[in-house]
């Protein structure tokens, strides 16, 4: 036992001891403090960022692609302030409201109003409409629903 004991030792010793230093330390009220690592995925992803960072630096360009680099940051720097003031307008002036939601609105509140009038002059089982672009809902055993009432006249007067 003792062998293994001094082998392992000597294993530990031979593999280099990588130290991790956290990503971000956290202090609380408390006193207690957590530490939060980044995993091997963050450090392989941080890795190919700073490889293609050390890729495009300008200054070691030849002059075709240093202008297609600059070209290109313009048009992405360009186009990401007109969509962020193009969002502030639109809030700005209610263009992100319904232009014409109060005449919508107004229809449907008449629609309904004559739909009950209807109803209440022909005396039929109407019920009110949930959904504004429906009038009314029949009943199922209702003479004007279907052809069960016209099925079962025409089985009598057989």
């Amino acid at each position: 036992m003792e062998i293994d004991g001094f082998q392992q030792l000597d294993l530990e010793k031979s593999v280099p001891s990588k130290k991790t230093t956290p990503k971000r330390i956290i202090h609380f009220v408390d006193g207690d403090i957590m530490e939060e690592y980044s995993t091997e995925e963050e450090e392989e992803e941080e890795k190919e960022e700073q490889s293609t960072n050390a890729t495009l630096d300008p200054s070691k360009l030849s002059w075709g692609p240093y202008l297609r680099f600059w070209a290109g940051r313009i048009a992405s720097t360009s186009f990401s302030t007109c969509e962020f003031l193009g969002g502030r307008f639109a809030v700005f002036f209610g263009l992100t409201q319904p232009k014409y939601q109060y005449v919508l609105n107004e229809y449907y509140r008449i629609q309904n109003k004559k739909s009950d009038n209807e109803s209440e002059g022909n005396g039929s089982k109407t019920q009110a409409a949930e959904v504004p672009n429906e009038k009314c809902h029949l009943e199922a055993g209702d003479r004007e629903y279907g052809t069960i009432q016209q099925d079962t006249a025409e089985a009598i007067s057989q």
